[in-house]
């Protein structure tokens, strides 16, 4: 069901204040694997979730920060043994800093009541629905809940809710490059490249090939 670009499945790089979730010394995660060599973790990381991602199965509307859990748990309790819990520490990226995690549950709720206000973006045309999309992943962007795998659950569930619409998201075409500026002009309020991105993945579920 869920055509994330392999490129698209790459792990997150973040700085975080007092990082309980990393081995002593060490950037790698502490995972249920045991591996300490970042490189080794990282490719273990990803064949692991290129198979779980069959767990996860659709799900319709309404929606709630559970979902988000329901989502991080399928994709990540194989690793992680936090998977499905929201982190407890600060984290940032390339100068961004993400949700202060006490806010984190209160911010989800806000977030997820603007796209009940957009009625989960039914009975949209493709352009306007675009634009939907493009608006609301960048403000969902700035939550970050996880203390890893963000990007991948929230791609998910964007997958989720077109899907809710009559569409599908085929981001096979989209590069790694243009998806972090898409990205990155987001947390300027700049829409613009992401809603050009949503047009151009978005398929109706006949179209799909």
């Amino acid at each position: 069901m869920f055509w994330l670009n392999t490129g698209l499945l790459d792990m997150d790089k973040y700085d975080a204040i007092h990082d309980y979730y990393c081995y002593p010394s060490s950037a790698v995660l502490k995972n249920k694997l045991g591996i300490t060599d970042a490189s080794i973790f990282e490719q273990a990381e990803c064949d692991i979730t290129s198979l779980t991602i069959e767990r996860v199965t659709y799900q319709s509307p309404p929606y709630t920060l559970q979902t988000f859990k329901k989502i991080h748990y399928a994709l990540f309790s194989d690793v992680y043994e936090w998977a499905g819990e929201i982190r407890t520490v600060d984290i940032s990226k390339g100068g961004t800093r993400f949700c202060t995690c006490n806010r984190i549950e209160p911010e989800a709720t806000k977030l997820f009541r603007n796209l009940e206000k957009d009625h989960w973006l039914k009975d949209l045309l493709p352009a306007g629905l675009a634009t939907k999309l493009a608006e609301h992943y960048c403000e969902f962007n700035m939550l970050h809940p996880f203390r890893e795998g963000n990007g991948r659950v929230q791609r998910i569930f964007f997958e989720h809710l077109a899907l809710s619409s009559g569409y599908r998201l085929d981001w096979r075409d989209v590069t790694k490059d243009e998806w972090i500026q898409a990205n990155i002009d987001g947390v300027q309020v700049e829409y613009g490249k992401m809603e050009k991105i949503f047009a151009r993945i978005l398929q109706t579920t006949q179209d799909i090939k």
